[in-house]
């Protein structure tokens, strides 16, 4: 049976259940999400980076989405839009899913709604991805949306504990 979800951004409501999801997944996130681990340590800590996602969305700066499996109504995910520069009209995108959701084709799924995004609401025309070389599952994002790797990056990226690894760049046309 295939999890149902939506999509949706983030909101205050979300404090509690984001901070659980996160916690839950820590190991995973210290590799690829250091920051986002770093900055959802507490209850308080996550208040405070929703209400920053809430206004960087005002401002056109990052949009967080949520993803949510629609029989718990809790978030299993988020999808992110980063790094967006409006004059060249490009955008950096991002996701992690809960352990428990991987291999079930949600990661993918939302995939085409955030290039749908990005391409619809946005008017954004090319979007690129960051990732690290021993991470498959992301690997296989990249190749599913024909992401073309453009380039790898020297000490490109620093995970939560310091350590410094190599990753691969990749863009698309949205």
């Amino acid at each position: 049976m295939q999890t149902q979800f939506s999509i949706a951004l983030l909101k205050q409501k979300d404090t509690k259940p984001l901070f659980d999801l996160i916690q839950a997944n820590a190991t995973r996130l210290h590799q690829y999400f250091p920051i986002t681990a770093k900055e959802n340590s507490s209850l308080v800590a996550t208040e405070n980076y929703i209400n920053r996602k809430i206004r960087e969305v005002s401002r056109k700066e990052n949009y967080t989405f949520k993803i949510v499996d629609s029989t718990t109504e809790l978030p299993i995910g988020l999808l992110i839009i980063k790094k967006l520069d409006w004059i060249h009209k490009t955008c950096e995108l991002a996701y992690f899913i809960d352990g428990n959701y991987e291999g079930k084709g949600i990661v993918s799924a939302g995939m085409q709604q955030l290039l749908a995004y990005c391409k619809d609401e946005l008017e954004l025309q090319k979007a690129s991805l960051v990732i690290g070389e021993d991470n498959p599952g992301s690997l296989r994002i990249a190749e599913k949306f024909n992401f073309a790797l453009t380039k790898r990056i020297k000490d490109g990226h620093e995970d939560f504990h310091g350590n410094i690894m190599d990753v691969l760049h990749f863009e698309r046309v949205v």
